[in-house]
């Protein structure tokens, strides 16, 4: 996507290709600041690889989430403790407070993080009711007056996402970040940044980091989580024919192919992603060990791929129980690799 705009971009913002919001909007920052890492390694770090399969009412409708991402709670504080940066959330009920924080920086040309509703923002082409406020993204641009420069990626590709620039009015982003829509309002949420302790992450940061992602995988709270959680969807998928009508069934099943695939996964549910994580960091610790384990994540990242595939157009197929049948066998083959590669894992991060 390509948009022609009078507004400059602050100097060192690149608008960058990328796979995650999250992790790409915290790469643009880290480089801004002249210590650039990888998106893969910032979600490494952050232990952001995961699962989870999550039903949920809200009124009279079901909402199904299936994702492959992971320490939501305490993504960005372990990314900073890792890298030495201070990262503060913060969140407020203000539009007024958000919009006077925002404008103070841009006045001083430092580029913010912050959420925002994708179901607004003018550069997303989405249906008339589409709402997800748990998307980030970069200002860092400003006309001085009633318009401002976000940095974004193409949210229609899998893999690796074109990143862009698009001019948004100052009123269309306070409707984007103060959007009430569940499940996931953005609540005027932004981030600051101190990277004056800023170092390099290092043996023991990533090795703690690869830590905290295999206990969450192999010992999670709940059986929605997990490899527990990943058995739990196998057993969970054949049932759907049953909890939904037909319309629903269908977009639950489309919705595999979006979590899956091309909303912000960087492809395979996360997995292609955590796999070069450990290939990079197998470079920086000299442990050869990881670079196999991250093949067997790119094995386990090709059976999503290949699960959400099967239903890139539910929508319009006229028989899909086989495939039902199937892909909770494919859930299955999974939850058995990932299980036996997070144990042979751990063997290497002692």
């Amino acid at each position: 996507m390509i948009i022609k705009t009078e507004i400059q971009p602050f100097n060192n913002c690149p608008a960058l290709d990328g796979y995650h919001c999250q992790t790409n909007s915290l790469a643009k920052i880290f480089n801004y600041n002249n210590h650039p890492l990888s998106e893969d390694m910032l979600l490494g770090l952050g232990s952001g690889m995961g699962f989870i399969y999550w039903k949920m009412k809200m009124g009279a409708n079901t909402y199904l989430f299936i994702g492959g991402r992971g320490n939501n709670k305490n993504f960005f504080d372990d990314i900073g403790k890792r890298t030495g940066v201070k990262i503060n959330t913060i969140s407020t009920s203000s539009n007024k407070k958000a919009e006077l924080s925002l404008l103070e920086n841009l006045k001083k040309k430092i580029p913010v993080m912050v959420f925002g509703d994708m179901g607004f923002l003018p550069w997303f082409k989405l249906p008339k009711d589409y709402h997800f406020g748990g998307h980030t993204f970069v200002i860092c641009g400003y006309d001085g007056e009633k318009t401002v420069l976000a940095s974004d990626m193409d949210n229609e590709a899998g893999g690796l996402k074109k990143g862009f620039y698009h001019p948004i009015t100052l009123e269309q982003l306070r409707k984007a970040r103060s959007s009430a829509f569940k499940p996931f309002p953005p609540k005027n949420t932004f981030f600051e940044f101190d990277f004056k302790d800023y170092h390099p992450p290092t043996k023991n940061d990533i090795y703690t980091s690869i830590k905290k992602t295999i206990e969450s995988q192999l010992n999670p709270p709940i059986k929605n989580l997990g490899v527990k959680g990943i058995k739990y969807a196998s057993s969970e998928i054949v049932k759907w024919p049953i909890f939904f009508n037909d319309f629903d069934l269908r977009m639950s099943l489309f919705s595999l192919y979006i979590f899956f695939e091309i909303g912000g996964t960087g492809g395979g549910c996360f997995r292609h992603m955590f796999s070069r994580f450990l290939k990079e960091s197998a470079e920086i610790t000299k442990n050869k060990g990881l670079i196999a384990i991250g093949d067997k994540f790119k094995q386990s990242g090709e059976m999503f791929t290949k699960i959400g595939m099967l239903f890139k157009d539910a929508e319009k197929a006229k028989d899909f129980c086989d495939k039902i049948d199937n892909v909770s066998h494919i859930f299955s083959k999974i939850a058995e690799l990932e299980e036996e590669t997070f144990m042979e894992l751990s063997k290497f991060v002692k």
